[in-house]
């Protein structure tokens, strides 16, 4: 039996099938929401990094290679996250392991892949295009084509790899520390021009001045569906399985309107089959344990500090850009918070399950308060550090990211201790349709108390007087941490 003949078999006997028009209306949204948001964005960053603007061309430049190493790293990322070839959980059950031709089968997946690559890619070339609109053509081109081969090579490492996931994931790893390391040199004024030959970050640049290299670079492209599809029969059923218990994750939480749920399929997804080291626990005890606990955590994750540590670079690259205060004001935000989420699994763990704190004796309040001391040093640092290059110097920006790592912390642990998303909430009444508020409450959860405990800090880097705000930030920040420790302990 053919896989094509099975596949129309399901297709007629679907229960939930949708009709033509349902179809239509769906991608019509779709198309029409991602035109007018990217317009805006692409109009934002054509403002910023045109020839307009008062930045050097090596420092445009610059930017562009770091937002390609950084898209090219979410790209494995996402890869690592998803297969990239992937089926569901169904198929995988009743058809792979049928006597039917694998290749055949996944050859759908196959034109997802090459699909999404095509659509990275041309974001990228919408990005490369906000420097100079000289040669598109080349420069969409050769971004679309890089695009196809970035993904190509993640089906290629899962057909060939007994972990792809690993691999992927650190190669983005690598990528995204590279990416920060690009972006603060060409902030400082060192030509990082020679970047753009390195891979596919760098091709749309390379094609806007010769454009004979985009078609290089497209007949290659062309290549990679031939090699996922020809890789197909040596996909291991692991592998598959793997990415399908992924891919159904990433499902439920588009479905459920629930992104908590990627968080905690993420976290059990690393330590799935890993093999851990003879590290104990430190010798305390009562609530102490907790601490020590997120302690060994954090010894086990250098992966996540490292690219904690490379967050700090993304408000200095604001910095240099000629961009609104306001601006850097929120890219440092959005960097601390996430940050400093490599500190707080733990306590997401215990608002889920409450078994931990049974078997210590404790109370919820009590094994919460043992969890505070870790996110605390990391925030401290974190924020310390990153205000530091911010404010170009040590001193009262050092002494004021000391004191906003307090309310940092508070923001962290409260954003970790959310609940599910919740479904109840009156809907709000857009000229689109009715819209779900539970996912907006829901994102909104962790920002408030970020905003309320750390709104000194934000004012003093729009207004660059870190001395003004040092006092504020110490009663806001102690008064949201013991806030929080005071309302875990009441329950």
């Amino acid at each position: 039996m053919r896989p094509g003949r099975v596949r129309r078999w399901v297709r007629r006997r679907q229960r939930a099938r949708e009709n033509a028009s349902d179809l239509f209306e769906t991608v019509y949204t779709l198309v029409l929401l991602a035109a007018m948001v990217g317009y805006m964005i692409w109009a934002q960053l054509q403002a910023v990094l045109s020839g307009q603007t008062s930045a050097p061309a090596g420092v445009r430049e610059g930017v562009l290679l770091a937002a390609g190493l950084a898209w090219t790293a979410a790209l494995l990322a996402v890869a690592s996250a998803l297969g990239p070839v992937s089926t569901s959980a169904p198929a995988l059950q009743w058809l792979v392991t049928a006597p039917l031709d694998r290749r055949a089968l996944l050859t759908p997946a196959v034109a997802q892949v090459t699909g999404i690559g095509l659509l990275a890619g041309l974001a990228q070339g919408l990005l490369t295009l906000t420097l100079s609109t000289v040669g598109a053509g080349a420069v969409l081109l050769a971004a679309v084509a890089g695009g196809v081969l970035v993904l190509g090579a993640a089906a290629a490492v899962q057909s060939a790899s007994r972990r792809p996931a690993r691999r992927l994931s650190t190669a983005a790893t690598v990528l995204a520390i590279a990416a920060a390391v690009v972006g603060v040199l060409a902030v400082t004024g060192v030509d990082v021009a020679a970047v753009a030959t390195t891979g596919p970050w760098g091709w749309p640049l390379l094609a806007g001045r010769h454009p004979w290299l985009a078609m290089v670079i497209a007949a290659v492209a062309l290549l990679m569906p031939i090699l996922q599809w020809y890789r197909l029969r040596w996909l291991t059923l692991a592998n598959l399985t793997d990415a399908a218990q992924s891919s159904g994750a990433a499902t439920a939480v588009f479905f459920t309107l629930d992104p908590g749920l990627a968080s905690r399929a993420a976290e059990d997804r690393r330590w799935r089959g890993r093999r851990l080291g003879p590290d104990r626990l430190p010798r305390v005890a009562g609530r102490f344990v907790a601490t020590g606990q997120d302690a060994l955590l954090l010894l086990r994750s250098p992966v996540r500090l490292l690219l904690a540590a490379a967050l700090v670079t993304v408000p200095v690259l604001a910095a240099g850009l000629p961009v609104s205060r306001w601006v850097i004001a929120a890219a440092w935000l959005l960097c601390a918070l996430a940050a400093a989420s490599c500190s707080t699994a733990n306590a997401r763990r215990d608002r889920d399950d409450p078994g931990l704190a049974r078997l210590l004796g404790l109370t919820d309040g009590e094994l919460f308060t043992g969890r505070v001391a870790v996110p605390v040093a990391v925030c401290t640092l974190w924020s310390a550090a990153a205000l530091s290059a911010v404010g170009g110097g040590f001193g009262p920006w050092t002494l004021l990211g000391a004191l906003a790592g307090l309310g940092l912390a508070a923001a962290a642990l409260r954003s970790a201790r959310r609940r599910e998303v919740r479904h109840d909430a009156a809907a709000l009444s857009s000229p689109a349709g009715f819209m779900p508020t539970g996912p907006f409450l829901w994102l909104a959860g962790a920002a408030d108390l970020a905003v309320l405990a750390l709104w000194p800090t934000l004012l003093a880097i729009v207004t660059r007087h870190p001395d003004t705000a040092l006092f504020n930030q110490v009663v806001f920040s102690a008064g949201t941490l013991s806030g929080m420790i005071i309302n875990a302990r009441r329950g």
